[in-house]
């Protein structure tokens, strides 16, 4: 398994290699996510969700544990990259996941777990109202499915694998 700093390094490549044409191409797709993302963002914080977890993550960040981030790949961390998200250098939290910040997470584009995942505090805090936090997180989740598979057809096109040793050479050199 590679290590987070390493996908980040590969993301970051991609992103300054490639990026204005990623850009162009498939600014299209960037806006759909981007609102789909905002919609899924406001409902949680209309049912108190972002409080609920910020808090939690802070204190004793039952969710946000250095796990999270393995579930993380290049593509989504590019998705980020694309949407304006200045990447972490550094873990905020030791025991944390990478991603975790003072305000709570610091992507914009997150995988399924962490979009999903809904504990016990919050569904007794939300009832109901779940549902229509799934919905919009369904969308938001499928548009991102569709954009992590036309950047890995990209980066399988252009970015060798057997250049993964410019990766890290990028990466200790930023």
């Amino acid at each position: 398994m590679q290590r987070i700093e390493h996908k980040i390094a590969l993301a970051k490549y991609v992103y300054y290699e490639f990026g204005e044409l990623l850009l162009n191409n498939l600014k299209d797709y960037l806006i759909k996510l981007d609102s789909a993302i905002e919609s899924t963002w406001r409902c949680m914080r209309e049912l108190g969700i972002t409080d609920i977890c910020r808090q939690c993550a802070l204190e004793t960040g039952s969710c946000c544990k250095r796990w999270i981030e393995d579930v993380y790949d290049e593509t989504t961390l590019l998705v980020n990259l694309l949407l304006g998200v200045k990447l972490p250098e550094d873990r905020f939290k030791p025991d944390g996941c990478f991603f975790l910040g003072k305000g709570g997470c610091l992507l914009r584009a997150r995988e399924s777990i962490c979009v999903t995942y809904l504990c016990d505090r919050i569904l007794n805090t939300i009832g109901d109202k779940k549902m229509e936090l799934y919905k919009l997180a369904g969308m938001e989740l499928g548009l991102l499915s569709i954009l992590k598979v036309k950047l890995k057809r990209f980066i399988d096109q252009r970015v060798p694998r057997s250049s993964q040793l410019r990766f890290w050479r990028y990466h200790h050199l930023r």
